[in-house]
C-alpha cells in the first residue's frame, strides 16, 4: 500500500485511512471530556474492566466502547429492557464506583463484554428512585393537606384583649348558642365585677 501523506519531522509515511480514524479517535475523546472531565475520568477506569487477563486493551477497543456509550452520556438517559431511564451523571458515576468496588472484592466476572451490567445498576437505581417518589406521592393522597386551623385568634386585636375580655371568632359566635352566649357574657360580667372591687 502507498503511503498519502509522511511526517514533516520524522518523514513517518502512513495512508489517509489511518489519518481519518486518529481524527475519529479524537472527536471521541473530546466528546468524553465535554459531558465532563472528572465523567471521562471515571469512563477510562471503567474501560479497565474490559481487559482481558495479561493484555492490554487496545486503543481501537477503547475507542469503541466510549462510542458505544457516548449518545447516552450525553442524552443523560439509557434505554434498559425495553425502557427508557433517566440517567444523570450522578447515576452514572455511582454505578461505575459500585462496579469498580464489585471488582475490587473480585465479585465480578472479568474482562466485561459489554454494557449491560452498568446499565442494569443504572436502570435499578432509576427504578429504586421512581418507586420512592411514587410513595411519596401516594402518602401526600392518603393524608391529604393538612387542615386550615380555626380555634386560635383571627386577628392580632383579638390576640391583645386583656384576659379579662373573651376571645371570640366570627365562626365561634355564628355557630354559638343563645343559652352558650348568654352563659359566657355572664361570666365576663362577673369577671369584670371582680376586678373592680378588688380594685
Amino acid at each position: 500500500m502507498s503511503a498519502d501523506l509522511s511526517c514533516a519531522v520524522c518523514g513517518s509515511e502512513f495512508d489517509l485511512t489511518t489519518a481519518f480514524a486518529s481524527e475519529v479517535d479524537r472527536q471521541a475523546l473530546e466528546r468524553l471530556v465535554s459531558v465532563s472531565v472528572p465523567m471521562g475520568a471515571r469512563v477510562l477506569q471503567y474501560l479497565a474492566l474490559f481487559t482481558p487477563a495479561k493484555q492490554r486493551l487496545t486503543a481501537a477497543k477503547k475507542i469503541k466502547l466510549i462510542l458505544q456509550l457516548l449518545p447516552d452520556l450525553e442524552r443523560r438517559a439509557i434505554t434498559h429492557k425495553g425502557r427508557d431511564w433517566a440517567a444523570p451523571l450522578t447515576a452514572w458515576t455511582l454505578a461505575i464506583d459500585q462496579m469498580l468496588a464489585a471488582r475490587d472484592a473480585q465479585r465480578l466476572e472479568l474482562p466485561m463484554k459489554g454494557h449491560g451490567y452498568l446499565y442494569a445498576v443504572i436502570a435499578g437505581m432509576a427504578e429504586k428512585h421512581e418507586a420512592a417518589a411514587e410513595q411519596l406521592r401516594e402518602e401526600e393522597k392518603r393524608s391529604g393537606p393538612r387542615p386550615a386551623r380555626v380555634d386560635g385568634p383571627v386577628s392580632i386585636g383579638q390576640a391583645l384583649q386583656p384576659a379579662s375580655q373573651p376571645v371570640t371568632s366570627p365562626q365561634t359566635s355564628q355557630g354559638m348558642s343563645p343559652t352558650v352566649r348568654r352563659m359566657r357574657e355572664q361570666v365576663a360580667r362577673n369577671s369584670q365585677s371582680e376586678q373592680r372591687s378588688s380594685e
